[in-house]
């Protein structure tokens, strides 16, 4: 019974002091115009038909506009458009969905295994 009451006694104190911890706000503000910036990538693996890529562009008013697109094990290639023209309303995103004409390859994980990891020493 001891033990219990002494267990209450710290988790009232661990809350009383939680309780008192409020987070902090940070502002931060920058006089500097926002930097211009573009970057892509693109990833092409025919042996496990991973193929996917994103483009990203910014002014120097800091709008932003880009987009990224995936192969997914059904075939379709999804293509994400977005933008951001700072004019309020916030970030706009489109969605496209197209048949990809790749036929998907599932790689055999168990190939890979037979092939890569030694087989163990017996003495």
């Amino acid at each position: 019974m001891k033990i219990v009451i002494f267990f209450g006694i710290v988790a009232i104190t661990m809350a009383a002091k939680l309780g008192g911890l409020r987070p902090q706000e940070q502002t931060t503000t920058s006089t500097e115009p926002p930097k211009p910036y573009n970057f892509g990538y693109e990833v092409r693996d025919d042996n496990t038909t991973n193929y996917h890529n994103r483009a990203e562009v910014s002014d120097a008013e800091g709008r932003v506009k880009g987009s990224y697109s995936y192969v997914l094990p059904d075939g379709f290639v999804y293509t994400f458009t977005y933008e951001d023209k700072k004019d309020g309303e916030g970030l706009k995103l489109v969605m496209r969905k197209e048949p990809s004409g790749i036929e998907i390859v599932t790689p055999d994980p168990l190939k890979y295994r037979r092939r890569h990891v030694k087989k163990p020493v017996t003495f």
